[in-house]
């Protein structure tokens, strides 16, 4: 039976007497976010504060030994929650079942920090499998509730015990942190062009020289403060690499150090700011460049802005008060609060290549207790959700095809290559997107399929599927298959943001415990890399860049 009405003194007290695993990505660096931001309030809040870091543990042992460790320490632990975020493919959905099955009264809170870009092709589905979803984009709660998902929380807020006052000298005239994302390189360059005296920290940086004199690093949390602090004005540039407008923590880190700062114009932040009072915003570079010129010469009215923001931050955005409100409205709502995948009253027909032997209309009789199509060419292995997931995404989306991600397996390597079709269709283009694309990973709604069954005949017979757009296809960027033999594609696709490369993990891996060459994992990857030249070429590509290697061993 589900506390009513408790009061947070109340909520703090069974806190004091519960435990939590906080099993965020490289959540044991105690100088990363997710230490700082996160753990050190929780630990706050708990009697015991348990740390699984997935990162680490799948760069040591890999995923599968990874997911094996977690799962020990739930048994073992039988913890009041979990506290993860929930990813593509190393903690998944599988992963969150298995916590439910070994200690059924955890709770499980999932994070989702992005979902401006990330809503869409993964977090609708990954929260139907958690107890709670805890967003940072504010804004998007409403894509939650549409959908039906009413277990969500939504945070706006920031650790003021790290990111605090230091009166210190204001030694820098404006300042930028973050990584080189495209929109911000345009209006970085913009400014030092213009004259702006701009310092710039972050990583990534070392790859653009036009930057070098602007360019002081990467900065450590206590650092960082420290230059907010000294930092006559902060830009806080709040589009992501895709150009769209969302949260970044920085609109309240600013504020919280008490220091002034010009934020890219997002009407989001009216719903908790007073625009010329508490924060102050620009609308396009020349709207910046004018503002940055102003309030170089007004000191008085930047502190007053400052002091503004402060104040509000402090009473309505510590995070540390919001984790006491996430847990008060779960034990006052333990039933809302709680997995349980909605019902989809539609069926779907999953058809082969022998289906298509038969004419026309008989396939169509075939599908008249059906709503939606998939399709398996003997060379696949559904996971266990696909179905109900691409038959989920098709009803809440209403569009016509669901494409979801796919495995290339292999009995001695695993998964040895995974798609992410999100990014590659946004970063890839058509006829390169086109030519990777299977039939395994696609599902339609019956009415598509049947105005269109010629189509799908030529596709079965190795014509490229073309038909995959932004009006008619929702991504599900989620692995939902399994497919045995990889495609003929080229080397350059295979190298792409198309394919994420499970071997070059499982090969360093090997290589560091000196296991590689005595494992039978070397001799068949060398073996699909004879047969298959593509691949080769594609690892020797991937392999030059430094960046990408880096990326495959730590992502």
């Amino acid at each position: 039976m589900a506390s009513k009405n408790l009061s947070i003194s109340e909520v703090e007290k069974i806190l004091k007497k519960q435990k939590i695993v906080f099993a965020f990505w490289n959540c044991s660096s105690t100088k990363d976010d997710p230490y700082q931001m996160w753990y050190l309030p929780l630990k706050e809040l708990f009697g015991k504060t348990i740390i699984f870091d997935p990162r680490k543990e799948r760069f040591i042992h890999g995923s599968k030994k990874m997911n094996e460790l977690f799962f020990n320490l739930i048994k073992k632990e039988k913890p009041d929650y979990v506290f993860t975020n929930v990813r593509r493919d190393e903690q998944t959905i599988e992963t969150m079942e298995k916590i439910k099955e070994i200690s059924p009264k955890t709770k499980i809170i999932a994070f989702s920090g992005d979902d401006d870009k990330d809503f869409e092709p993964l977090k609708r589905y990954q929260a139907l499998f958690v107890d709670c979803t805890f967003i940072a984009q504010p804004n998007c709660i409403e894509k939650y509730h549409t959908d039906g998902i009413n277990n969500s929380f939504y945070s706006f807020s920031i650790n003021t015990n790290l990111f605090k006052p230091m009166n210190l000298e204001k030694i820098y005239d404006v300042t930028f942190i973050g990584k080189p994302l495209k929109p911000r390189l345009k209006t970085l360059r913009f400014l030092i062009k213009n004259g702006i005296n701009l310092k710039i920290f972050g990583r990534g940086w070392n790859n653009y020289p036009e930057f070098k004199d602007n360019y002081l690093g990467a900065l450590e949390t206590e650092e960082m403060t420290k230059m907010i602090n000294q930092s006559k004005i902060n830009l806080s540039l709040l589009k992501n690499e895709y150009g769209q407008l969302h949260f970044k923590g920085r609109v309240l880190m600013f504020p919280s150090c008490k220091s002034f700062s010009l934020t890219e114009y997002f009407d989001g932040c009216l719903k908790f700011f007073k625009n010329n009072k508490e924060i102050m915003m620009f609308k396009d570079d020349n709207d910046l460049l004018k503002k940055i010129r102003y309030y170089l010469k007004h000191e008085k009215e930047r502190e007053e802005i400052a002091e503004n923001s402060y104040k509000k931050v402090m009473k309505s955005h510590n995070v540390l008060e919001d984790f006491k409100s996430l847990f008060k409205k779960i034990m006052e709502n333990l039933e809302m609060f709680s997995t349980k995948l909605p019902k989809i009253k539609e069926k779907i027909i999953t058809l082969k290549k022998e289906d298509f032997e038969k004419s026309n209309k008989e396939i169509e009789e075939s599908l008249s207790r059906f709503d939606y199509v998939s399709f398996s060419d003997g060379n696949s292995i559904p996971l266990k959700y696909k179905n109900y997931l691409q038959a989920y995404s098709l009803n809440k989306t209403g569009k016509e095809i669901s494409c979801c991600d796919y495995y290339i397996h292999d009995k001695v390597l695993g998964d040895y290559f995974t798609t992410n079709v999100y990014k590659a269709f946004r970063n890839l283009k058509k006829e390169e997107f086109n030519k990777a694309i299977s039939l395994n990973q696609i599902a339609v709604t019956k009415d598509y399929f049947i105005k269109n069954i010629n189509k799908f005949r030529e596709f079965f017979n190795g014509k490229i599927i073309d038909i995959i757009n932004k009006e008619n296809a929702c991504l599900v960027s989620i692995p939902l298959v399994r497919i045995n033999k990889l495609k003929r594609v080229s080397s350059d696709i295979l190298a792409s943001s198309f394919f994420h490369k499970n071997f070059a993990l499982d090969s360093y891996l090997l290589f560091k415990q000196k296991k590689l060459f005595t494992s039978k994992y070397f001799y068949r990857l060398l073996m699909i890399i004879i047969k298959n030249p593509s691949i080769a070429a594609a690892f020797i590509k991937f392999r030059k860049d430094k960046k990408n290697w880096k990326n495959a061993t730590s992502l």
